[in-house]
């Protein structure tokens, strides 16, 4: 019977994590993607000027992933939790109500830095405040939580077809909704008690070692898979007749439908371990990629991709934090900041290799490269890690044998 409040908190604050990271991850990372024709021609940009926009959303998002994953064990999780979804909701606003090319891609860009403020502070209140039980279970959950934003996204862009900017203003104000809920649900507690010191002290050599280095490769080719994708296979499918405005709109919400099962990959860790997650969502997000690229102006092919995509490109994600989580065990921001860190730099060079390299080969071929990289990474993936229960089970301030699993 005392279990029960301890699992309704659990309960309550993975939703509050799940709905901030659909407005710092689903709205303010990966909007910008779906607007990307619309901005195109209402600026006459190229295809250099919008990468590198993406790009700067995605440096700003790291610079913040670094910064928060230092400071996030020193700060109440509830106020970095906060700023995360005013920084967004702020940048939302500044391109809806922007009036001119400038100020659009600087609130695109500032939009960017709220998912890197969020993840550190989230995944250390996730390890201090949850359950063993909970805690496989939040993380998969909230991994896949850019899932419905994605889904607002797309509605907002189709009800809202006469401008972009309008759809922008309605998700910040989603955004500030979302960030008020979480002002007033979560615990205004620290995580560690004054003065205390980290038990693993953040040194070069921590993230250095050589077991670290199959996750970063591995992550690398992940971040091309995720950004290309997201970046340009609206732009692509538009432009190749595979459908016509408003269609893509929905092709947003597709994706975000698709993702929602990924919510559930928890499970599929415990039972197939991270090897075989990773095993069977990356070349399927490469198949994807594939499939676009062979038939873009397929409607029904593109509906293929699109569903392959949205199911097998967020389920990565989960195993990849389990693997570093359990590489950084006495400190989980170190291990968030790690993935951010690497998945951000491959986010900001798809793009610009797209940009750059548009003048030699065209965007069909790069998918295709693309999609042969997500089988090359096969060998990679860790044998042994089943999630990271053995870890959280020996940590002290836990309460023991709390249900929740």
């Amino acid at each position: 019977m005392q279990s029960r409040p301890f699992d309704r908190f659990s309960f309550a604050f993975t939703a509050a994590c799940v709905a901030m990271t659909s407005v710092t991850y689903g709205m303010g990372r990966y909007a910008y993607g779906l607007f990307l024709p619309s901005i195109r021609q209402e600026f006459n940009l190229s295809t250099f000027d919008l990468a590198l926009i993406a790009s700067l959303n995605t440096a700003v998002y790291l610079l913040a992933t670094v910064i928060a994953s230092g400071i996030a064990i020193y700060f109440r999780p509830r106020t970095l939790i906060v700023v995360s979804g005013l920084v967004t909701t702020s940048g939302l606003l500044i391109a809806g109500l922007a009036p001119s090319f400038p100020v659009a891609a600087g609130g695109i860009i500032l939009a960017g830095a709220g998912g890197g403020i969020l993840s550190p502070a989230m995944f250390e209140a996730i390890e201090a405040w949850l359950s063993a039980g909970w805690k496989g279970r939040a993380i998969a959950v909230v991994n896949a939580g850019a899932a419905p934003g994605l889904i607002f996204t797309g509605l907002a862009a189709y009800w809202l077809q006469a401008s972009w900017q309008q759809a922008w203003i309605a998700m910040a104000g989603i955004g500030l909704a979302v960030t008020l809920w979480n002002a007033w649900l979560l615990p205004d507690r620290r995580l560690v008690q004054a003065h205390a010191k980290p038990k693993l002290p953040l040194r070069p050599a921590l993230f250095l070692r050589a077991e670290c280095m199959p996750l970063y490769l591995s992550l690398f080719v992940y971040g091309l898979l995720f950004s290309t994708y997201l970046t340009f296979a609206v732009d692509l499918i538009l432009s190749t007749g595979g459908m016509a405005f408003p269609a893509d709109r929905l092709f947003w919400v597709l994706l975000g439908l698709a993702g929602l099962p990924a919510m559930f990959t928890g499970r599929a860790v415990s039972r197939f371990g991270v090897r075989g997650l990773l095993a069977v969502s990356m070349p399927l997000c490469g198949l994807s990629y594939a499939l676009l690229a062979m038939a873009p102006g397929n409607q029904a092919v593109v509906l293929i991709s699109a569903v392959l995509f949205g199911v097998s490109s967020i389920a990565p994600g989960n195993g990849f934090l389990v693997w570093g989580i359990s590489l950084f065990r006495d400190r989980p921001s170190a291990a968030t900041g790690a993935v951010f860190v690497v998945l951000s730099l491959a986010i900001i060079t798809g793009p610009i290799l797209v940009g750059l390299l548009s003048a030699r080969i065209d965007l069909l071929s790069f998918f295709y490269g693309v999609a042969l990289l997500s089988v090359l990474t096969i060998p990679l993936f860790p044998r042994r890690i089943f999630g990271t229960e053995e870890t959280m089970a020996g940590e002290p301030g836990l309460p023991a044998g709390a249900p929740g699993g």
